[in-house]
């Protein structure tokens, strides 16, 4: 190897490291199993049962905290579908659409995704299956 490649070398792992440091090139987290946090693949029974859920989570005043930009967030909405329309979601971050963060904090949520059932605080994504049983939903179908 030549020395002006190993100063190019040297260089790029040099900004490498810096880069990381700094959080500008943060290593991605390793991938979930989708068993592990997604729903089965929907059908119409089970769009029904999704949907019965949500409605029961309103019904119980159960309400999600969340932020806007956290991928957590996203999958914990994704596993709800259309059906998450009916939940009562809390924006945290002032920069989000219609922003709460008085009510984040007032709550004081520690993590996203924070669920408030019952008077108990759930934090992290949550299945439909801990969701229904935290809420004490008894309607058609399993998750």
């Amino acid at each position: 190897m030549k020395q002006w490649e190993r100063q190019r070398w040297c260089y790029y792992l040099v900004m490498v490291g810096a880069l990381l440091a700094i959080g500008e090139l943060a290593p991605v987290d390793p991938p979930i199993p989708r068993s592990a946090v997604a729903t089965p693949a929907f059908t119409v029974a089970n769009n029904q049962t999704v949907a019965s859920l949500a409605a029961h989570l309103k019904r119980v005043k159960a309400r999600m905290y969340g932020v806007y930009w956290c991928p957590h967030c996203t999958r914990q909405k994704e596993m709800f579908g259309a059906a998450f329309r009916q939940i009562d979601y809390v924006e945290c971050d002032p920069r989000g659409e219609t922003p709460r963060p008085d009510l984040c904090k007032k709550a004081d949520v520690k993590a996203y995704p924070t669920w408030e059932i019952n008077g108990k605080f759930l934090m992290g994504v949550q299945s439909l299956s801990e969701l229904a049983e935290a809420s004490g939903f008894k309607g058609p179908g399993n998750f």
